[in-house]
This record gives structure tokens, C-alpha cells and sequence, in this order.
């Protein structure tokens, strides 16, 4: 039976907000209940299109140049690969996630669990909450850094470190007030529209203001130059690509509040293209402008203009509206599996152990943004450590373990190994190429 006739058929329970915690119910199955109940499946595909754009639409697309740079423009089809790849397994894995008939396992590191036991659950909680929390420090960092070089425009020497603390109090706000993805759907389709913005006026600015000999960045006074292809730096950019599609993590989420969940492939594959879309828009123009002189981010290799400044602007509030979506998927995994909801210790004792724990979360990301403020770098890292399991070797393996092998046609089983191992090579190359460019970067004072 397909993943989306078992879907259709398992006649879940989808309505209620809490479930009741019978005695003698084991904890691992209250967070069971606990998250299938949590599910509205009230949404349309509309709303599941714009948080999962939200989640991938973001500060990256100022990092995509870059990364162009590092490979060439064979970067162009490993965005286009990636996207497909993305919807692939996304696919593969909500097909794992209704591999044991009349059931729906409900989470990332639930279906981990199901495929690995105790080890397989606390490895994809923890790769869970990195993942999603590293993203929030890049998210932290440009932000900061971005608004201090706004006000240093208008004259006014602004501490960055006093900017990022801005910023993650105001993403703090809805992070602790807001429980469930369920809840935010009107703050996806917001972010969503000013990333789209400043994508656009990003384009155009750096159309507008390529090299040429009577106008150009101070810091170059010669052409850039143009390489189709940089073999060393595929892994790494690979890993990089892989930051941007990487919403597994959200996807049992996003899935659960569908009110038709068998819309989630098609609806997946246009999410990636749009995304795909965004990415190739901001990355082609980027790299067509500067070559070997990009940046990152790109706003850095842009004059002080007055639309870059709104698009840097509008891009801030994003990810003020982006970090709730991403903070809830890693924070709603851990609460559960430390037992923090209401079925267990009551409405007041999970309010006050969420709200700590959650506001213990945003102070740890600030502390690090504020030690680490290198964006480019966070990304790099972030993504070779935690983006490329994500991406290409969770939720692969765990399909292949629910499902059986023998169950899945030979070509499939090739094209599992090799996403596998891709994603292994990206990990470890990666990794190495991310913490030499961290090490630069720390010992230059600069990104």
C-alpha cells in the first residue's frame, strides 16, 4: 500500500488539541499520542507551500552567490539536482513514516526510533536541534550585523553585539508564545513575501551594479572572473545546497496539519521549485555580477543604496518570522522527549518548563551568534555537520530499514546508496573545508 492510500485509510484521530495519558501508558508512547493529537489536519496545501518556502527562503539566498563561487557554474545544476533530490526524499521519508500499517508515526526522531530504537531517537533529536538551531544563529548573525552596518550608514556607531541581542529578543517573543506549527501559518506567508522581495532587488541591484571600469566595489580593481567548474569545491557546496532544502525535520509536522495529507508530494515538489526558482534568481545574477569577488554575504559586495537597504531591512523582519517556524520543529521534539507537555505535569508546570527551556534555548544561540558572528562560515558549518544527515542519509536509511529492501525495486536501493554516500563524502569534506575557512576567519577578525 502506497503512503498515501494508508494515509487516506487509517482513520486517525486528528481533531482533538490534547490526549489523555492512560496509567500505565509508557512515556515513549504519551509522546506518541501526544503528537498525533497535536495535529489539526485543518490546513491546505497553500499554507504547508509557504511554511516550507519560509523555513528554506531565508538569509541563505545571500550566502547562494558564494557558494556559486566555490564550484563554478556547474553550482547551477546541483541547485536544480537538489531540489529534485530534496522532493525525493521527502517522499521516501513520508513513506517511512506510515510503513506500519494503521499507523502514523508522527515525528523526525519518531521514525528514527521506529527503524534504530533509543539510539536511532537520540541521534535524530540531537541532529534535530542543531540542525535548526544553527540555522537560527546564521539568522542572528546577519541580522546584527546587517542592522549595525544600516545605522553606520546614517552615522551612528551601533555595537553589533547589542543588534544581535535585539534580534533574538524579538524572535523570542513568538518562539515562547506560540506552541504549535499549526499556529504560524500567517507568519510563513509574511516571511515568505519579503524574502521574495529582497531576492528580487538583490537580483537587479547586482545587475545594476556589476564591474565595469568606471564603476566598481573599491576593494577590486580589476574584472572578476568566471569558472564553469571548481572540482574541490563541489562537496563543499554541496553541503551548502543542502542547508536550504533540508526541512525534513519539518515535514512530520507540516504533513500532519494537511487536511488532505495525500496532496504532500505534489505539494513538496512545487515548494521546491519555487524555492529552486528563488535560489537560482539570487545565485546566477550574484555570481554573474562579481565572479571570484563575491562575498558573503552578497549585501557586502553592494553599494549603500536605498532598495538594498529596504530588501536588508525586509529580510531581517523574515527571519524574526522565520525562526519561530524553524525553533518550534527542533523545541517541540525535545519537550517531548523530556516529557514536558500537559498530559504529564499539568498546563502550568509544561507552561513554566517550556517557557524556561525555550528562553534557556535563545540565550545559548545569542551567546554563540555573538562569539562566533562569522555568517558565511556558521552556514558552511551547520551544514556539513548536521544539513547533510538531514538531507541525504536519515531519512534514506530509515526508509530502507522500515520498508524492507526486499520490498524496494533494485533501482531504488542504487539510487539510496548513492544519496548515501554523497552525503557522507559532503559531510567529511565539508566539515574539513568549513572548519579551515571558521579557523581564517577567526584569526582574520573577519568573515
Amino acid at each position: 500500500m502506497s503512503a498515501d492510500k494508508a494515509s487516506g485509510s487509517a482513520g486517525f484521530s486528528d481533531t482533538s488539541s490534547e490526549a489523555s495519558i492512560k496509567p500505565g501508558v509508557s512515556s515513549e508512547t504519551a509522546v506518541e499520542n501526544v503528537l498525533e493529537h497535536s495535529i489539526s489536519r485543518n490546513g491546505n496545501w497553500i499554507g504547508a507551500v509557504f511554511n516550507i518556502m519560509c523555513i528554506s527562503i531565508g538569509t541563505g539566498t545571500m550566502n547562494l552567490p558564494a557558494v556559486v563561487k566555490r564550484c563554478g557554474w556547474f553550482g547551477i545544476i546541483l541547485f536544480v539536482l537538489m531540489a529534485v533530490i530534496g522532493w525525493y526524499v521527502g517522499v521516501l521519508f513520508r513513506r517511512a513514516m506510515y510503513s506500519r500499517p494503521g499507523k502514523r508515526i508522527s515525528s523526525f526522531a519518531l521514525v528514527t526510533r521506529e527503524a534504530f530504537g533509543a539510539p536511532g531517537y537520540w541521534f535524530a533529536t540531537a541532529i534535530t536541534y542543531l540542525y535548526c538551531c544553527g540555522t537560527v544563529i546564521s539568522w542572528i548573525i546577519v541580522s546584527g550585523t546587517q542592522i549595525t552596518r544600516l545605522l553606520g550608514f546614517a552615522g551612528v556607531d551601533f555595537d553589533k553585539k547589542i543588534s544581535m541581542t535585539i534580534i533574538a529578543v524579538v524572535m523570542w517573543i513568538p518562539f515562547t508564545a506560540l506552541k504549535t506549527l499549526r499556529e504560524i501559518t500567517i507568519s510563513s506567508v509574511f516571511g515568505v513575501l519579503t524574502a521574495m522581495f529582497t531576492v528580487v532587488v538583490l537580483a537587479v541591484t547586482s545587475l545594476q551594479h556589476k564591474y565595469t571600469d568606471s564603476y566598481h566595489h573599491p576593494e577590486f580593481d580589476s574584472a572578476p572572473n568566471h569558472k564553469f567548474i571548481v572540482g574541490a569545491g563541489i562537496p563543499s557546496a554541496l553541503a551548502s545546497i543542502s542547508f536550504m532544502y533540508a526541512g525534513a525535520v519539518a515535514f512530520p509536522h507540516i504533513e500532519g496539519n494537511l487536511r488532505k495529507p495525500g496532496q504532500f508530494g505534489w505539494m513538496l515538489f512545487l515548494s521546491n521549485t519555487l524555492v529552486c526558482g528563488a535560489y537560482l534568481l539570487s545565485s546566477v545574477t550574484g555570481y554573474f555580477a562579481f565572479g571570484d569577488q563575491t562575498v558573503s554575504p552578497i549585501l557586502n559586495n553592494l553599494p549603500n543604496l536605498a532598495i538594498v537597504n529596504a530588501a536588508t531591512i525586509l529580510i531581517i523582519i523574515h527571519v524574526v518570522f522565520a525562526a519561530p517556524v524553524m525553533l518550534v520543529s527542533a523545541n517541540l521534539e525535545l519537550e517531548l522527549a523530556l516529557g514536558v507537555m500537559p498530559q504529564v505535569m499539568g498546563k502550568k508546570k509544561e507552561f513554566f518548563w517550556r517557557l524556561l527551556m525555550r528562553t534557556f534555548t535563545m540565550g545559548v544561540l545569542l551567546a554563540v551568534s555573538i562569539a562566533i558572528p562569522y555568517f558565511g562560515q556558521v552556514i558552511d558549518l551547520v551544514s556539513a555537520i548536521s544539513t547533510t544527515v538531514v538531507f541525504f542519509m536519515v531519512p534514506v536509511i530509515c526508509y530502507v530499514k522500515l520498508y524492507g529492501w526486499r520490498r524496494i525495486p533494485r533501482y531504488e536501493l542504487v539510487l539510496c546508496a548513492l544519496l548515501v554516500a554523497v552525503g557522507g563524502v559532503a559531510c567529511v569534506w565539508g566539515l574539513i573545508d568549513a572548519i579551515k575557512s571558521l579557523r581564517t576567519a577567526v584569526k582574520n577578525g573577519h568573515g
